[in-house]
């Protein structure tokens, strides 16, 4: 294609100039395309609240100019809200309790936390990521920003997860068009039956879940962390986002969460 176009044999001498101030100055040429700096940082001190103007400004030659931008940045907002486009996720902690029984001996019960609450070093977690999706999509991950204080209970990557798919009815929507709220109870008749294997990873600072295909609807995984450093943690949002297609994202809220010595 290169040859075809003529491409190969162009001469361009460009500047780039960032509100203003010049950030790169560069001759492309047969015998350096290859070694040119073609990535630039800006400095943070030349980026202005509100507009900015990036400048490239051809000064000799006649090759074409590619490019492209990036902007990576973070909020300041607290709590986080939730937000998303084409998907939207929830998060939600529960914890499990051992409730003794006459006849049954101890039964799980599972109690919502709320933004705040507080838990004791050793407590069981319960996390329920509940995913709604507008269409069908492929490769979609899942990385769950653990707070500081919890660990996974299971002890290697790989091992079963599935996300199975919530009755409409069983879910609530949110005024941003995302889950309301994830249920409370874990019984097989608040889903429809269909499912999907996730490849989830235990990581140091998050849970990631990597889901080849998920089809339009309301899907939900659970799985388990121990809480065990003594403080109070921010639990930042559940990101999502699909692999090859960055504008099909979401993340959810974030709250604070208090684990005490057990007494």
């Amino acid at each position: 294609y290169l040859q075809v176009t003529g491409e190969l044999d162009a001469v361009l001498d460009y500047e780039m100039s960032f509100n203003g101030e010049t950030i790169a100055r560069h001759s492309v040429t047969l015998g350096n395309a290859l070694k040119v700096p073609s990535v630039f940082t800006v400095d943070p001190a030349l980026i202005r609240d509100g507009a900015n103007t990036v400048e490239i400004i051809r000064k000799a030659g006649e090759g074409p100019i590619y490019f492209s931008l990036s902007a990576k940045f973070f909020s300041l907002e607290e709590p986080i809200s939730p937000e998303g486009s084409e998907i939207f996720v929830r998060r939600e902690y529960y914890r499990i309790k051992a409730v003794p029984t006459l006849l049954s001996g101890f039964v799980e019960e599972k109690e919502r936390l709320k933004d705040g609450d507080k838990l004791e070093s050793g407590d069981r977690i319960e996390t329920v990521l509940t995913i709604e999706g507008k269409n069908n999509y492929e490769y979609l991950v899942l990385e769950d920003l653990k707070p500081a204080g919890f660990e996974a209970v299971q002890l290697r990557s790989g091992e079963p997860v599935w996300v199975r798919e919530l009755r409409a009815d069983e879910v609530l929507i949110s005024d941003k068009g995302g889950t309301d709220a994830a249920p409370l109870l874990d019984n097989r008749n608040r889903y429809t039956g269909r499912q999907r294997w996730v490849y989830q990873e235990l990581r140091d600072r998050k849970v990631a879940c990597f889901i080849d295909k998920l089809p339009e609807g309301y899907w939900e995984i659970r799985y388990r962390l121990r809480a065990e450093t003594p403080g109070t943690f921010h639990a930042l949002p559940l990101l999502a986002h699909a692999m090859y297609v960055p504008e099909i994202r979401a993340n959810s809220s974030e709250m604070q969460v208090r684990i005490e010595e057990k007494e």
